[in-house]
């Protein structure tokens, strides 16, 4: 399940789809804010607007003898009276009152309550704790100055506070009107309008998405995961998988008219090029691989030549350097007495007695690789089941020589001699020269022996 939503076909249209219902999201966040910002400019003006008004109603330089309680009862209830018509003409107004900051700076003295149906209206001279907010603003902006419109979220619900400082005729500070909106509401139907506008945008984005992503997938993704497909599926290793591969490619049979369709006709151009190539390539290599086989190959024994086994002493060398314990035996094989069978007997008998040496050896052999270095020097590298039998098998070589060579009844020619030497690598080894060494002593020593046993002649 992973992997496949690791493909193109589910990444491109997951991204696509997460893309987009972010945007329509941020759009729609950044939506409700302007709506909130602007309900609350609104309001403030509004709020601006009718406290305006309502200071009209009090007589601002009577407000010590309110607070004194000398005062002239009549037009304090005639300014109460007029205050409260305010919250009855105007539905959006939750409270409007004014109050007289006290010296302690924290609480406040009612001045006016206008009356609302929600709450009871509070008396002249009763104490009012000044709201967090509301003192924030006054210690940031000072006494008697104009403040900030805020808003809360409190128990009554979401009030916007705007107030206006009231200030006597000779420009004294006497305390602040307020007056609190109920954006509750107003606050509430932006949002269902926003979750609708969001619901209706979501299902037009799903509808522009499906039909969208069925274009991208029959166009794009789908074209793309079937030559995806196909190529898991190519094979190099001989001709034929070339031409399945090939075959593949064609059976995709693509045409969507725009980019796809020219990355098509590249894979279907590159296979069969690629088969092309790799056809002229193997008749070419083929015709190089009988060259370089006769190149590494004796003409006259058919066994490896000089060249070869060079070739073949770097891959033991490499083999002595990278392996704890490598397996590496050779046998060095010199023919006795081939200058007196080329002297006596002519060179044509003297081949036949080399070709006849070397047939033993790789008949004996079998599993090892057997190269001729010389005009009568052999290198036999054992292999296998030779190497693991090695010590028997060199005793076998020598007997079977010696029979041929005692045997009086053949022509000279044919009574085959070798001299042998046998070394395998030893820990104390520096390199592949010297086990190879070690066998040319102990033939040199065989070839010593045979001489004095039976002379420099048959």
């Amino acid at each position: 399940m992973l992997k496949k939503l690791g493909t193109l076909k589910f990444k491109f249209p997951l991204i696509s789809f997460f893309t987009y219902l972010l945007l329509v999201s941020v759009i729609l966040i950044a939506c409700y804010m302007r709506f909130s910002r602007n309900m609350k400019e609104t309001y403030k003006e509004h709020g601006e607007e009718i406290l305006n008004l309502a200071a009209e109603e009090i007589v601002i330089d009577h407000i010590p003898d309110y607070l004194s309680g000398d005062y002239n009862r009549a037009e304090y209830e005639n300014s109460v009276k007029k205050l409260n018509l305010y919250p009855y003409y105007f539905d959006e107004v939750f409270y409007l009152y004014a109050y007289h900051l006290n010296d302690d700076g924290l609480t406040g003295t009612y001045l006016f309550d206008a009356q609302v149906n929600h709450d009871d209206a509070s008396e002249l001279g009763d104490l009012y704790e000044i709201e967090d907010d509301i003192l924030a603003q006054i210690n940031k902006h000072g006494t008697g100055e104009p403040l900030d419109a805020v808003t809360d979220n409190t128990q009554w619900g979401y009030l916007l506070t705007v107030s206006k400082p009231l200030l006597d005729s000779k420009g004294n500070f006497q305390g602040y009107l307020f007056v609190d909106f109920d954006l509750t509401k107003v606050r509430d139907e932006n949002r269902v309008f926003i979750f609708r506008l969001f619901g209706i945008a979501f299902a037009l984005m799903l509808a522009v998405f499906a039909l969208g992503m069925q274009a991208v997938a029959v166009r794009i993704t789908e074209p793309i995961e079937k030559i995806y497909l196909c190529i898991s599926k190519f094979r190099y290793a001989t001709i034929k998988d070339r031409e399945d591969n090939l075959k593949l490619v064609k059976e995709l049979n693509i045409h969507t008219n725009h980019e796809i369709q020219s990355l098509y006709e590249a894979l279907l151009s590159g296979t069969e090029s690629n088969l092309r190539y790799m056809t002229e390539f193997r008749h070419i290599s083929d015709k190089l691989g009988a060259a370089n086989e006769k190149a590494y190959t004796d003409i006259m024994t058919g066994v490896g030549n000089k060249a070869a086994f060079e070739n073949k002493a770097m891959e033991l060398l490499g083999r002595i350097d990278y392996d704890e314990s490598p397996e590496v035996a050779v046998i060095m094989a010199d023919i006795n007495n081939l200058k007196y069978v080329n002297d006596t007997f002519g060179h044509k008998s003297g081949d036949e007695y080399i070709i006849g040496c070397c047939k033993i050896i790789s008949d004996f052999c079998k599993n090892s690789h057997v190269y001729r270095i010389g005009g009568d020097e052999f290198v036999i590298v054992l292999e296998g089941d030779d190497y693991n039998g090695r010590k028997l098998l060199i005793e076998i070589l020598k007997s079977h020589f010696i029979d041929t060579y005692t045997d009086e009844s053949k022509d000279p020619w044919k009574r085959y001699s070798v001299s042998l030497g046998m070394a395998e690598y030893q820990s104390s080894d520096a390199g592949f020269s010297d086990v190879m060494k070690r066998a040319d002593d102990a033939m040199y020593k065989a070839k010593t022996e045979f001489k004095e046993k039976y002379g420099s002649y048959r």
